[in-house]
């Protein structure tokens, strides 16, 4: 009869345990929860972009290239287009927008690429 008593106070007493390991869990699942749920918001998200930009040196390098890109296209398209209706000429202006776009961003890549070069060759 001991026996069968030792073994049933055992058992309840594991009971207990895993009761309480799974209390303890569910409140550390509930916890991450909120936390994802926070870093999830979208300002949150935003926030983290922000940071990462600030953060990044390349991620504005490569905006500054497409900026400076892009600015140069729609000046090249400006400068042959002018206020002009033909369509020829509107249609010739956004070739070379899109051909200057794409001339000055990667002259401005391969400068960047040539930078990096040199630094780590100092470095």
């Amino acid at each position: 009869m001991k026996s069968i008593v030792d073994q049933n106070q055992l058992l309840d007493e594991k009971i207990r345990l895993l009761q309480i390991k799974k209390s303890n869990d569910l409140e550390i699942l509930k916890e991450h929860f909120i936390l994802t749920k926070k870093s999830l918001s979208p300002l949150n998200i935003v926030k983290e972009s922000f940071h990462d930009f600030k953060e990044s040196k390349d991620i504005r390098n490569t905006l500054l290239e497409s900026a400076i890109g892009i600015a140069g296209g729609y000046f090249s398209k400006k400068l042959i287009v002018g206020n002009s209706k033909n369509i020829f000429k509107k249609i010739s202006g956004a070739i070379v927008q899109y051909a200057v776009s794409n001339f000055i961003t990667n002259k401005a890549e391969k400068i960047n690429t040539n930078e990096k070069d040199i630094q780590n060759t100092i470095n």
